[in-house]
């Protein structure tokens, strides 16, 4: 006797959850990752320009992307998005970082009883430079 079975055969139950993006969805969040925050004093227009900018595609056809208007999106446009979303993935990667050495420097500093960064260690003894030491004229040959 055929019939269905009542369990799904064969079927993994996260292949049902998952959720497709679409392509305009897709370029959308694409747009919102290259875009970042914004920056202080900046309106939308603007954040979407620098986005066109970063990406070669022109101010309308972002725009569009961005307020769900495009009805698709050429294979070179993603591309584009893509690489420009990666570039600013590993762009704050970079800067998270930096900003992570430079804690850990601070916090060295701290624990050594050095002054802050704030402050003029050109002349500072402990750190082997005596008054005008590193500054010296290349021309002296020295």
């Amino acid at each position: 006797m055929l019939g269905k079975s009542p369990e799904n055969a064969g079927k993994s139950p996260k292949a049902r959850e998952a959720v497709a993006m679409s392509s305009q969805a897709e370029a959308r969040y694409l747009v919102e990752l290259i875009a970042g925050p914004m920056r202080l004093g900046e309106n939308v227009k603007a954040a979407l320009s620098r986005v066109a900018r970063t990406t070669g595609l022109n101010d309308r056809r972002v725009r569009g992307i961005w307020h769900n208007e495009a009805r698709s999106i050429r294979s070179e446009e993603m591309d584009r998005l893509r690489q420009a979303a990666r570039d600013a993935r590993a762009t704050e990667q970079a800067r998270n970082e930096h900003r992570s050495v430079l804690s850990l420097l601070a916090t060295a500093d701290a624990a050594l009883g050095l002054p802050g960064p704030d402050v003029d260690r050109s002349d500072d003894p402990a750190l082997g430079f005596g008054p005008g030491d590193h500054d010296r004229p290349l021309d002296q040959g020295h």
